[in-house]
């Protein structure tokens, strides 16, 4: 079971993650953040939602998005994502969503899969002027 192998070192594993997933250091963290961060993963409830979500990816999820392949969302989307990730390296996030999306508006701000965590100010400023502009 993986939430055993992740509870016995849950800092390594979690941080690990940190920074190979958000192509950036511990240090581009706010030490707040991280000390909360390690407060939660520490929680075996935590690790347990967490690896389910992931299982979720790989069987149900794939079900319901064929279940809705030909239908396109209709509301304002943003599109919100890193750009030094390792997605934005390997496709056209925006032209991806497009898709499955009709109304997209697109952002990106330097960082990887934890960009939010990196830069909350700038992510907040643009989830604001995303919703201003759309309520």
């Amino acid at each position: 079971m993986p939430e055993r192998l992740i509870g016995n070192d849950p800092d390594f594993f979690y941080e690990t993650c940190l920074v190979g997933w958000g192509a950036t250091s511990i240090s581009s963290f706010d030490p707040e953040l991280i000390a909360e961060y390690r407060r939660a993963w520490h929680d075996p409830g935590m690790t347990h939602g967490s690896c389910s979500d992931y299982r979720a990816a790989a069987s149900i999820d794939l079900e319901h998005d064929a279940a809705d392949i030909g239908r396109k969302i209709l509301c304002p989307t943003l599109v919100f994502y890193g750009s030094s990730g390792t997605m934005a390296s390997l496709f056209d996030i925006p032209a991806e969503w497009r898709k499955r999306v009709a109304d997209v508006t697109e952002a990106s701000l330097p960082g990887g899969h934890f960009f939010v965590d990196q830069f909350p100010a700038e992510t907040a400023e643009r989830i604001i002027a995303f919703l201003s502009g759309h309520s």
